[in-house]
């Protein structure tokens, strides 16, 4: 059931919101779904679950992401091991 509108005209005016009714009460659903009606039953470990949904592909994507990361660092440590060399030679050289 939808409730009434409580504006009249030259309430609009006067106010930007609209009054609240709140008696408004929604209506009980007859199906609702009671934990007394089924039995608990305990859920698996999120762990348990995705090792049991990934177990085979673990060991290549570990291997895969293994040789991404040893790339991404020996890479992003070139520079750096450069730059350590260059200011070591401008030290002894000066």
């Amino acid at each position: 059931m939808k409730p009434t509108s409580q504006i009249s005209p030259s309430q609009h005016a006067s106010r930007s919101f609209p009054l609240t009714d709140y008696a408004f009460k929604a209506t009980a659903d007859a199906k609702s779904s009671s934990s007394a009606v089924r039995p608990a039953t305990k859920a698996p470990a999120f762990h348990k679950l995705s090792s049991e949904v990934f177990g085979a592909e673990t060991g290549r994507d570990y291997l895969i992401e293994l040789l991404a990361f040893i790339l991404i660092i020996g890479i992003s440590a070139w520079p750096i091991i450069s730059a350590m060399v260059a200011v070591t030679r401008l030290v002894r050289n000066y």
